[in-house]
């Protein structure tokens, strides 16, 4: 990666603990990276999973200096919802494993024991005089 440049890449190693990831570049010369810093978007901690796409920005000094600007949706990354309006936040290891998403004036919480809208929530507690 010479000039600074955006590349895509596949994730080959996660480091959890860093927030680093290695990836390979598949289109011309199969290189590996050393582990690049994944972009944080302000404190949020979600990591690619291994032989995922991503974008990878370089630097002007080539492969040692990077950053992983993070997943993108394509023919085989869908998202699982869409439309003008509709925000849904991924919260587990895989699609709709557990999540937040808010469509149509209506906010859901979802994960392994099921889903409830905010209004349900509410309703729920107010029936219990909390």
């Amino acid at each position: 990666m010479e000039g600074g440049q955006i590349r895509i890449g596949q994730v080959s190693k996660i480091n959890y603990e860093s927030g680093m990831i290695s990836v390979v570049f598949n289109d011309k010369d199969a290189t590996t990276t050393k582990d690049l810093p994944v972009l944080s978007f302000n404190g949020e901690y979600k990591m690619p999973a291994l032989e995922s796409y991503v974008l990878v920005v370089s630097l002007s000094n080539g492969n040692e200096a990077g950053y992983v600007l993070g997943n993108y949706w394509n023919n085989k990354n869908k998202p699982a919802v869409s439309g003008a309006g509709v925000y849904r936040k991924e919260l587990g290891a895989s699609a709709g494993e557990a999540y937040i998403q808010y469509s149509n004036g209506s906010i859901t919480f979802h994960d392994g024991s099921g889903s409830a809208t905010l209004s349900q929530i509410i309703a729920a507690i107010n029936l219990l005089g909390v």
